[in-house]
């Protein structure tokens, strides 16, 4: 087994517990790399950690908090400090998304898409960053979707969070050219990661069911993608052919084709 002692080299994946992150963490403890694994309280991730340390002698700590509150991601990165972890990977997984017309939002799940989404994943960036540099090679996976690169009605304030994750992720990429840091952002379709998502998968139709992905899917993609070198992955081949279909489609038609897919909205948090 290895050990700390022996293998100091650790990736710190936020929203753990279940779907991208999930798959995520276990694609890293595969290739041998220690973790640290982030979730809200109360969702099994410590378990989680001893099943990824038997299978595969990796060291797997745990913090739980949630991100949404002002002290949140410090409360992770000084946790991640105070054991002398040497981080080389940061993953920004954790997010959630709300669905419907802009009026129907309670005005928590309007604070916690924004705080969720940018600011925590803002955060996590800026404190980690010192520490990425520190590493040769390191790496910052950012989790955007495949929503990122159009307006969308009905999933106007989780797509335009996903918006700024990416070109968040694409500024960090040309203002740490000539470090150690290697960006990547990922700009998946629906994930099959719950009971919701997979109603909202059937609810929104023929698109959303080809272009579904399983989290181990992405995982598996955006990590080969990344390790080597890739700075914007879109997993899945079904929703590459779809995107680039799409390229050549004029804006307004593909806003109303999206107005017509989300309208059969659900308020159910993703």
């Amino acid at each position: 087994m290895r050990t700390k002692m022996e293998n100091n080299k650790y990736a710190v994946v936020t929203g753990a517990s279940s779907g991208i992150g999930k798959a995520i963490a276990s694609e890293l403890a595969s290739r041998k790399y220690n973790l640290v694994l982030h979730s809200l309280p109360s969702q099994g991730l410590k378990a989680y950690c001893e099943e990824l340390t038997g299978k595969h002698g990796i060291e797997a700590l745990f913090y739980e908090t949630d991100l949404t509150l002002e002290k949140g991601p410090r409360q992770l990165y000084e946790f991640v400090r105070e054991k002398r972890c040497s981080v080389s990977v940061l993953v920004n997984n954790a997010g959630i998304g709300f669905e419907g017309p802009i009026d129907n939002y309670s005005e928590d799940q309007i604070d916690k898409m924004i705080l969720l989404n940018i600011r925590a994943l803002t955060m996590l960036t800026f404190y980690f960053a010192s520490a990425l540099k520190k590493n040769d090679p390191a790496y910052l996976l950012n989790i955007s979707s495949l929503g990122c690169y159009l307006p969308t009605a009905y999933k106007s304030i989780y797509l335009a969070s996903k918006s700024y994750i990416y070109f968040f992720t694409r500024a960090l990429e040309s203002e740490l050219k000539g470090s150690s840091v290697r960006t990547c952002v990922i700009a998946p379709s629906a994930v099959r990661t719950n009971k919701v998502v997979l109603d909202r998968i059937r609810k929104h139709g023929w698109f959303s069911a080809k272009t579904a992905l399983d989290p181990a899917e992405v995982a598996a993609e955006s990590l080969k993608g990344m390790f080597r070198g890739r700075r914007v992955i879109i997993p899945g081949r079904m929703t590459r052919l779809l995107f680039a279909a799409g390229l050549f489609v004029p804006e307004g038609i593909m806003m109303l084709i999206t107005r017509r897919i989300f309208s059969n909205f659900t308020n159910e948090p993703e």
